[in-house]
């Protein structure tokens, strides 16, 4: 695995309004990890949740660049209220993210950072098939057992601090009770 991004503090984010999960890379290795979550109704109640959260990370671990996954209509099925939500708190985000003097961020959608975690993506594949496919990369190449929302984050920040691996087979499904496992 060859690391991209050597020396420097790297958090990456799979930004949503109500569970954000982030994590911190540093020379390539998973350091820390863990979700945000905002349970209010209010839309920018919720927004500053994640904000007041995320400038405690960032105050924590001071990291040089950050990683994110940017939205595209596709992925929420074209549900312009969804979209919008989600680009508000994208706002907020780099807002938050000027505010602490952090210049050097990278948007990568989902497709994108799959693809660099050797996740296949494309005709056919389902979006619920590839959630169980993140948590099963998470435990292979880091040995953690974590929810969607962290694994995306951990994804992320391998795409954006490793080199692209091909893709990978042996991410089996195993399905109980209607839940598919990797």
């Amino acid at each position: 695995m060859d690391i991209l991004t050597k020396g420097k503090v790297v958090l990456s984010l799979d930004p949503s309004t109500k569970s954000t999960g982030w994590a911190i890379f540093t020379d390539g290795s998973l350091i820390d990890y863990g979700v945000i979550s905002a349970g209010s109704t209010n839309l920018f109640h919720r927004i500053d949740k994640m904000v007041e959260e995320l400038n405690n990370i960032i105050e924590k671990y001071n990291p040089a660049e950050v990683a994110l996954e940017d939205v595209i209509p596709d992925d929420v099925k074209h549900n312009q209220n969804v979209f919008n939500a989600l680009k508000y708190l994208q706002g907020y985000i780099l807002h938050t993210l000027d505010d602490n003097k952090i210049s050097n961020y990278k948007f990568y959608t989902a497709s994108e950072w799959r693809s660099k975690c050797g996740i296949g993506t494309g005709p056919g594949i389902k979006r619920g098939s590839l959630k169980p496919q993140d948590i099963a990369f998470v435990k292979k190449y880091f040995n953690k057992t974590v929810n969607d929302d962290i694994a995306d984050a951990i994804c992320i920040g391998y795409a954006h601090t490793h080199k692209p691996i091909p893709v990978q087979k042996d991410l089996d499904v195993e399905i109980i009770d209607g839940f598919e496992f990797r």
